[in-house]
């Protein structure tokens, strides 16, 4: 498989302008691309006032904006997408992942771990999904979500040789944690970030970039740096199949002495 992040600079509660953006990025890509994970609400930035204000550009899904003009890129490009984006149902608000491929809506993952800020606001998840992408089997974390190893380690029993991180961070030890959970639950990891400013009270906010695409040894294959793109690497997704370490030929038999 050909995998990928994209990297983008998210305008605010600008929809339209920001599915461009990534239509653009996947048109001129030198590859075609099997999966590509987008930031965490890639569609419409991320620090909002109220309630009120977010329900105003929260959608349902599959119906909404953003899910319809994703899965009608996902078409043209041949591609399967995730990425984060705000959902509302009936009076509750989610940060929710969606997965959409050529032939449309494939299903959403609804973020478990918020942080004090969101708890404000969203309402938290009751579970996590598997996804089958041509085959190989893909499970997803929201930003907050890659610091508990239980959210990774659930998906990986599930089968997952994917984990895509639809994530917004400014911290270099995210990263670092990213990397550990690829290795220890030997599968590739996708994270992509935003590169945006925002602000909240005020105070001016960055996205530190640095997406990038991680093994399932922790190697880094490619790295975004600072920049709007969309990076790519192809990987071998049938090495994550067998669940061994160098001192550990079970895995999964290693981890089911526990109980979660």
């Amino acid at each position: 498989m050909i995998i990928g992040s994209l990297q983008m600079n998210v305008e605010k509660k600008d929809k339209i302008k920001n599915l461009n953006t990534i239509e653009k990025l996947i048109n001129h890509s030198v590859d075609s691309v099997d999966l590509v994970v987008m930031p965490e609400l890639f569609s419409t930035g991320y620090f909002f006032d109220s309630a009120s204000e977010l329900m105003e550009i929260a959608e349902e899904i599959p119906n909404g904006y953003t899910t319809n003009r994703l899965s009608g890129i996902a078409k043209s490009s041949n591609c399967h997408f995730v990425g984060a984006i705000v959902e509302k149902e009936k009076s509750h608000l989610y940060i929710t992942a969606i997965v959409v491929g050529p032939s449309g809506y494939i299903g959403k993952q609804r973020k478990r771990h918020l942080t004090d800020h969101e708890l404000e606001f969203f309402s938290c998840g009751e579970d996590s999904n598997v996804f089958d992408i041509n085959g190989c089997k893909i499970g997803v974390v929201i930003c907050f979500e890659g610091w508990f190893p239980e959210s990774s380690r659930e998906l990986m029993l599930k089968g997952a040789q994917i984990i895509c991180h639809s994530a917004l961070t400014c911290q270099e030890r995210t990263l670092d944690i990213m990397r550990i959970r690829a290795i220890e639950n030997k599968a590739y990891l996708i994270l992509a970030n935003s590169i945006s400013t925002e602000y909240l009270n005020k105070e001016a906010i960055t996205f530190r970039g640095d997406s990038r695409v991680i093994d399932y040894d922790g190697n880094i294959l490619v790295n975004a740096g600072q920049e709007e793109k969309l990076i790519t690497v192809e990987v071998n997704e049938e090495h994550t199949i067998r669940k061994d370490l160098d001192d550990c030929k079970d895995l999964i038999a290693e981890v089911k002495k526990h109980t979660y």
